[in-house]
């Protein structure tokens, strides 16, 4: 069982790939990738729990903080035993259906910094999977940090001075290090796979890239800040027909 692992970025239209996928799991599963809809008692189409799980101690993320506000930090004690008995379910949920692939994707696997995070997010799969593939999609850096910083202005996140922070956006940030971002990856993951973000449509790029045939007829798009004055279902337009 090969084990995908799509970490966004942020803003490289991860919203749109994750409904995408999970609208279609049953198409998907029909090609051999299984998309797992429940994890650790959430049903969403991020799997944001993984990021949640892996950060180190002292470090966060805007799903964090939320997570700790709402259950408090001991709920963070416990969740690796219901992380791995829920993955575990899903893993042979996929065997049972045929599939030769599990995808996870969430955009806050990004905001792993250290190789010791990623290896804390990897030991979840090991055991289930022969490979372990990091998927990617790097957008250009000027138009990244621009939308970023809008998103984080849409939350009422403010910024921060201090260079280890998720939320430390000057030019110099970690987050926009490109070459360090995959030469981390690269010491830690089976396979590194990289892809330029295509602002028209990143869904058909992101499935092309993970070899899943896909004929788009229309746009997917959602949570796109840029379009501020466009309603959610004015963006949103899904059609779409498989190629088996």
């Amino acid at each position: 069982m090969k084990t995908i692992i799509h970490i966004g970025q942020h803003k490289t239209g991860t919203t749109s790939i994750q409904r995408f996928l999970q609208d279609n799991g049953k198409d998907l599963a029909y090609q051999g990738l299984y998309v797992p809809s429940r994890i650790a008692g959430y049903s969403n189409p991020s799997h944001f729990i993984l990021s949640v799980y892996a950060l180190a101690e002292g470090r966060f993320s805007p799903k964090k903080e939320e997570i700790i506000k709402n259950k408090g930090v001991e709920y963070l004690s416990n969740l690796g035993i219901e992380l791995g008995e829920d993955i575990e379910r899903i893993y042979n949920e996929a065997r049972k259906k045929n599939c030769d692939r599990v995808i996870w994707s969430n955009e806050g696997l990004y905001l792993l910094k250290t190789e010791t995070e990623y290896k804390r997010l990897i030991d979840l799969f090991s055991k289930h999977s022969t490979k372990i593939e990091v998927v990617c999609c790097f957008r250009d850096v000027k138009s990244y940090r621009e939308s970023y910083k809008k998103q984080l202005r849409k939350q009422k996140i403010s910024l921060s001075y201090n260079p280890d922070s998720y939320r430390y956006l000057e030019p110099d940030s970690w987050i926009f290090d490109y070459k360090r971002k995959k030469e981390l990856l690269s010491e830690v993951f089976d396979q590194c796979t990289y892809f330029s973000y295509e602002p028209k449509d990143n869904v058909t790029k992101f499935m092309e890239t993970i070899h899943i045939n896909k004929l788009a007829t229309g746009n997917y798009r959602l949570n796109v800040t840029e379009d501020g004055h466009n309603s959610l279902l004015e963006r949103i337009k899904r059609r779409f027909v498989f190629l088996r």
